[in-house]
C-alpha cells in the first residue's frame, strides 16, 4: 500500500468515524429501553407442552435416523443421553404422581 493510499484510507476512516454518534451510558440505556418498548405489540404465543413420552419417542426416531445415516459416534451418544434424560424425567414424574396419590389416599 502506498503512502497516498494509506492517507486516503485514513481520511475516509476519519470521515466515517465523525458520522458515528457517541452515546453516554444513560443514553444507551434509554435507547435500548425504548427499543424494547416497541416489542409490546407482539402477542405472546402459548408454548406447546411436549410430554416426556413424546420426547422419548421423538428422540428414539432421531436416534434411528442418525444411525441409518451413519452419524459419528459422538452425535449418536448425545442423542442417547438426551433420550435417557427424557426417560428418567418421565419416570420421575410418574413416581412423584404415585407418591402424591398415596399421600392423598393416606390423608383421606
Amino acid at each position: 500500500m502506498s503512502n497516498t493510499e494509506a492517507l486516503q484510507w485514513a481520511t475516509e476512516a476519519d470521515d466515517s468515524l465523525a458520522q458515528i454518534e457517541i452515546l453516554t451510558d444513560d443514553e444507551i440505556i434509554r435507547t435500548v429501553t425504548a427499543e424494547n418498548d416497541d416489542d409490546d405489540d407482539v402477542t405472546p404465543v402459548n408454548p406447546v407442552k411436549i410430554s416426556h413420552f413424546e420426547a422419548v419417542e421423538a428422540l428414539n426416531t432421531s436416534l434411528q435416523w442418525a444411525e441409518e445415516h451413519n452419524f459419528e459416534a459422538h452425535g449418536i451418544i448425545l442423542l442417547i443421553r438426551f433420550r435417557d434424560r427424557a426417560f428418567e424425567s418421565k419416570i420421575g414424574t410418574a413416581a412423584q404422581y404415585t407418591y402424591n396419590k398415596q399421600m392423598y389416599t393416606i390423608k383421606n
